[in-house]
């Protein structure tokens, strides 16, 4: 398990930098002015400085990966910048009241520039110690914050329940909470380049990206930002990887076999929609004990997802209540389960800027199924090619991350990474060992 953990977070690390190459040709400073005079918001609380790469710490660290990755080299030539990274405390609200919450900010280390930006959404974490601001010498994230270098404001915000907020339990899959804490940290970081409170400038160009619970938040505040807010700034495009997009289809997928690899969602879902109100059924209508009595003390953020599913069992019948895993789709005690799933689900649209959406048919966490749902649903409103489907073959939860940006950078449908499970993998332990000796 602490292999499949150490592969998917390289996984999550890589997307933000591989996703460059999705939708720009080239990593160039871009000197035109901002478009004048953004709107005022109030997000903006604090900043400090929390970590700083030279150009050669960034190098260093795609070069280590091309050990691994031959392919990296074509990102390692891009580095053109040290990074600044920032921890930043900013405003979001939060059932009918205004919380503070964090996240990161990183720039490159230039004399002012303008940049477009990025913001990556976190795949689903249980550990207040994993969260983005909290992780800070893991060298995944430092390869995500190393992006930065090739031009681009990368954000990466930790969602309410982590890093400033972690008093509160966090509101996994639930979509208002989650879309207003991704915006807001765009806000919030456009607050202090109008205050001049670092010199970087955003071009006004925003890219949205993540991976599995990532991928659902991605496509959820590219929707939001499309045709909800009143925000003065679009989406330029956005990736998703193997988000759980509709999750009754999720659910569904959950309960059909006999045993589900990771008992850690079934059980998140429900108490995060619990601790919310969304469902006021107790936590034995839908998990056997003695697991449903401990769920809610497993979820403080002591625990890894990987130490939670440990205390679970992964054999769907021993963890879940019979009724509700025969009972869900019909039987009235569970309607309040059944709405909260419809409603924090993301369903197409008419989309208006591209929309990339990706997922091995090997997935034994989420299913494919929900991917070619959503896409079937971007095309029956209108989306026509704005939004695109790329199905990985042969490639599970934890190897599709890597090369979601195949089609892209190589004309086709072949993988920009090409993962060979007969070769070692990067894992953060020979990452570290590694680069002690560089």
């Amino acid at each position: 398990m602490d292999n499949l953990k150490n592969k998917n977070l390289l996984n999550i690390g890589l997307i933000s930098i591989l996703t460059v190459l999705l939708f720009s040709t080239a990593c160039k400073k871009d000197d035109t002015p901002p478009d004048p005079e953004p709107e005022v918001y109030d997000s903006y609380i604090s900043h400090e400085l929390a970590r700083v790469y030279t150009l050669q710490d960034v190098k260093t660290i795609y070069q280590t990966m091309e050990t691994f990755y031959p392919e990296i080299s074509a990102l390692t030539d891009k580095v053109q910048y040290g990074v600044d990274v920032y921890k930043v405390t900013y405003k979001t609200p939060f059932q009918g009241n205004e919380i503070e919450v964090s996240g990161l900010l990183c720039v490159p280390s230039s004399e002012g520039g303008t940049f477009p930006m990025i913001s990556f959404q976190n795949g689903t974490n249980t550990s207040h110690a994993q969260a983005p601001t909290q992780d800070l010498s893991s060298i995944f994230f430092q390869a995500l914050h190393g992006s930065a270098s090739m031009c681009f404001v990368v954000l990466i915000p930790d969602y309410i329940g982590f890093g400033k907020s972690s008093d509160i339990l966090h509101p996994y899959l639930h979509k208002e909470s989650t879309v207003h804490t991704v915006e807001n940290l765009v806000v919030a970081a456009t607050e202090m380049m109008d205050a001049e409170l670092i010199k970087t400038k955003w071009n006004s160009n925003l890219y949205l990206m993540g991976y599995s619970q990532g991928g659902w938040s991605t496509m959820c505040t590219h929707k939001d930002i499309e045709e909800s807010t009143q925000l003065n700034f679009e989406v330029t495009a956005s990736a998703c990887g193997a988000g759980p997009y509709d999750l009754s289809v999720v659910q569904d997928f959950m309960f059909q076999n006999i045993t589900y690899p990771q008992p850690v969602y079934m059980t998140y879902t429900a108490i995060s929609y619990s601790e919310l109100g969304l469902i006021s059924n107790p936590l034995s209508d839908y998990f056997n004990e003695p697991y449903a009595s401990s769920l809610p003390s497993l979820f403080q953020g002591q625990f890894t997802n990987e130490e939670i599913n440990q205390q679970l069992n992964d054999t769907v019948a021993v963890l879940v209540n019979e009724l509700f895993l025969n009972g869900i789709d019909d039987d009235p005690n569970y309607q309040g389960f059944r709405d909260a799933m419809t409603n924090n689900s993301v369903y197409g649209w008419s989309v208006n800027q591209p929309i990339r959406i990706y997922h091995g048919n090997a997935d034994t966490f989420v299913p494919d199924s929900t991917s070619k749902q959503v896409y079937q649903e971007f095309l029956n409103e209108g989306a026509g090619d704005k939004a695109s489907l790329i199905i990985l073959d042969g490639l599970d939860h934890g190897t599709t991350a890597v090369p979601m940006v195949a089609p892209a950078s190589s004309g086709g449908d072949k993988p920009f990474i090409k993962i060979d499970a007969n070769k070692p993998q990067l894992t953060r332990e020979n990452m570290s060992i590694l680069l002690k000796g560089k």
